[in-house]
């Protein structure tokens, strides 16, 4: 997934999460309001009914009559649901909802990052502890190194070798994977992690190595020029002329 497109995406997934915020501000304002309506008492024009009086005391009842019975009261009325409470479960709602997507979004995104393709190019950082195995452009001069293939039933890469193959293996989420060099034109070379590949290095360097020629879909050796070294790949097609740039 690009960045366009991510962003584009967790843009989307803010919609749900800024309108369950914006619903339960109007709830909890909505209540509050209420509460506070309430706590004036009744409204003008209203005062509390008053009671029927009872007997005065000190006046007992007359002999033979029994005391004189109280009005009942009357039925209490149910109470009002608080003010706001469907807006405030709504917005929590889309609140959890919308996180939980922007949640799951940036996880995907994650997971996708480091997934690799065939084809993809990568940096020696494959190889550093932790490793890095985010791909990167192959017209950057430290992604030297190129997904070819993954190794067959045998741990053998496209060349036909486990060991001394022309091609780099590494494991990658159980998947051993066969790397094939990824050299610029024009560009000097040094050897790097005991020679397993190699990075960048300025021609004047000693014992450095210039790509004079890189020719894709051909693994034909002779196609290089004679005081060049031929280093080919069948996969994907490939063939690099190089020669010595630095001093011995």
């Amino acid at each position: 997934m690009n960045v366009a497109a991510l962003a584009g995406t967790i843009v989307g997934s803010l919609v749900l999460p800024v309108a369950g915020l914006i619903l339960l501000i109007v709830g909890i304002r909505k209540r509050s309001t209420s509460r506070r309506q309430a706590s004036i008492g009744y409204p003008p024009g209203y005062p509390p009914a008053t009671g029927y009086p009872g007997d005065q005391p000190g006046y007992p009842p007359p002999p033979g009559y029994p005391p004189a019975a109280g009005y009942p009261m009357p039925p209490q009325p149910v109470p009002p649901k608080p003010a706001g409470t469907g807006l405030i479960v709504t917005g929590i709602v889309l609140l959890v909802v919308g996180a939980l997507a922007v949640v799951g979004t940036l996880a995907n995104a994650v997971l996708h990052s480091s997934r690799l393709a065939i084809g993809d190019c990568l940096t020696n950082s494959i190889l550093t502890d932790p490793p890095d195995w985010h791909p990167s452009s192959c017209s950057n001069s430290d992604a030297v190194l190129q997904y070819a293939a993954n190794a067959d039933s045998n741990g053998n890469c496209p060349d036909g070798k486990r060991n001394d193959s022309s091609y780099l293996s590494a494991e990658h989420n159980g998947v051993r994977m066969c790397f094939a060099a990824n050299l610029l034109q024009g560009q000097c070379y040094a050897s790097e992690h005991n020679d397993k590949t190699v990075r960048a290095a300025s021609c004047s360097r000693t014992g450095t190595v210039r790509v004079v020629k890189r020719i894709d879909g051909s693994t034909d050796a002779s196609a290089c020029p004679k005081h060049t070294r031929a280093l080919t790949y069948p996969q994907p097609k490939r063939t690099y002329c190089t020669e010595r740039a630095g001093t011995s």
